[in-house]
């Protein structure tokens, strides 16, 4: 009897630990990582010159002449003439994912291979600099 009696109170005890109050609930974790993930930057002039996780910050090496804003690197080429240097959009595209497949002696970080930016996100900065 006593057995029954300690086994019904464990039991309750342990009911007890998995109830949860009003406005709480197991899935809260889930809902604050949702508040606490921020959109994807999308914003091609962001892209380009900003730094950060999940930005480009391609002015670091980049500059672009024709924005007197954009012009602080100098250590990679300038995006001017973007059109004749790569007539197939593409091309760039799959340069500034992983620029290492044309040149394997580039320091330019492989934005998508690594995961820097996303597939979208690499579309919106070469659109942007293909008008250079």
């Amino acid at each position: 009897m006593k057995k029954i009696i300690f086994l019904a109170i464990l039991s309750m005890l342990m009911l007890q630990g998995c109830k949860t109050t009003p406005g709480s609930s197991a899935a809260a974790p889930a809902a604050d990582a949702k508040k606490e993930a921020k959109p994807l930057e999308m914003d091609p002039k962001k892209l380009f010159s900003s730094s950060g996780k999940g930005m480009g910050n391609c002015t670091a090496c980049h500059a672009i002449p024709a924005d007197e804003k954009l012009v602080a690197g100098d250590i990679g080429p300038p995006m001017i003439g973007m059109k004749s240097r790569f007539p197939d959009i593409e091309k760039l595209k799959a340069a500034i994912a992983d620029q290492k497949v044309f040149a394997p002696d580039t320091i330019m970080p492989p934005f998508g291979r690594n995961k820097l930016l996303t597939p979208e996100q690499i579309d919106v900065i070469a659109q942007y600099i293909y008008q250079y």
